[in-house]
C-alpha cells in the first residue's frame, strides 16, 4: 500500500505508515466482506482491528476512503500478479492466457477478504459521496482498464495467430476474468479442504476452462 486517503486527497506514506494503513485496510476488507458496505461502520472496522477509531481516522477520514483504498490495493495486487506474464512477448497466447488466469485466481484466494468488496462496483458511488474523491476514483478506473487490457490483448493476439477462434476480444476477455472473479461468491477461505494444494488445483482448472473456451 503506497498511498493513503484523507479528505478525498491521496498522500504518500512512508514504510511504517504503509504497514499501519495496510492493517487497517485488512480489517476494513474483512468487515465489508462480512457485513456489506452499507451496514459497516468505522466502529465495526475498529472492532475487527482491536483499536480506537482515532487510529483509523489518522489514515482514512471516512468509510468511503476505506472502500476506495481496498479497491486500489486489490488492483495493485492484480496488476502485480498478472502484469509480468502479460508482458512476456515470447509466450504463445494460450499459454499466456492460462497462466494469467491461474495467477489471477491464486491472488484472489490469497487475499480473499478483499474479493467481495473489490467486486462491488455499484457501491463505488456510495463510497464517493460527500467528498471529492474524483482523482482517486479515476485512478481506480484507469488501473481496472489497464488490467482488463492485459486480457484483451492476449485474446487479440491469439485470434490473430489462429490459436483462438474468431470472436469479440472484449467479450472473451470479460468471460475469462469472470471465471475467476466469480470466486468472490463461492470461495470460502479456511473451510474444510481449503489447502494450498487445493487452491492450486482450482486455479489450474479455472485457467484450463478459460483457455479451452477460446481455442479453435
Amino acid at each position: 500500500m503506497k498511498q493513503g486517503f484523507g479528505n478525498g486527497r491521496v498522500r504518500v506514506l512512508d514504510e511504517k505508515q504503509r504497514a499501519s494503513a495496510g492493517e487497517i485496510l485488512d480489517a476494513a476488507a474483512k468487515a465489508f466482506s462480512q457485513r456489506g458496505y452499507a451496514a459497516t461502520s468505522i466502529d465495526d472496522v475498529a472492532d475487527v482491528l482491536g483499536c480506537t477509531k482515532g487510529r483509523i481516522y489518522h489514515y482514512f477520514r471516512t468509510k468511503g476512503d476505506l472502500f476506495i483504498g481496498i479497491h486500489q490495493q486489490s488492483l495493485e495486487w492484480a496488476l502485480a500478479a498478472v502484469g509480468p506474464v502479460a508482458e512476456q512477448a515470447d509466450l504463445p497466447a494460450p499459454e499466456k492466457l492460462r497462466e494469467m488466469v491461474r495467477r489471477h485466481a491464486m491472488h484472489l484466494m490469497e487475499h480473499a477478504d478483499y474479493m467481495g468488496p473489490a467486486q462491488h462496483h455499484a457501491e463505488m458511488n456510495l463510497a464517493s459521496e460527500g467528498r471529492d474523491k474524483g482523482d482517486a476514483v479515476r485512478g481506480i478506473f484507469e488501473m481496472r482498464r489497464r488490467f482488463e487490457s492485459f486480457f484483451t490483448d492476449v485474446v487479440e493476439a491469439g485470434i490473430a495467430d489462429g490459436s483462438f477462434r474468431d470472436a469479440d476480444p472484449n467479450l472473451m476477455a470479460k468471460a475469462a476474468l469472470g471465471i475467476s472473479n466469480w470466486m468472490s461468491v463461492w470461495f470460502r477461505p479456511g473451510s474444510q479442504g481449503d489447502t494450498k494444494a487445493e487452491r492450486e488445483h482450482m486455479a489450474e482448472e479455472l485457467a484450463e476452462f478459460a483457455v479451452r473456451g477460446m481455442l479453435v
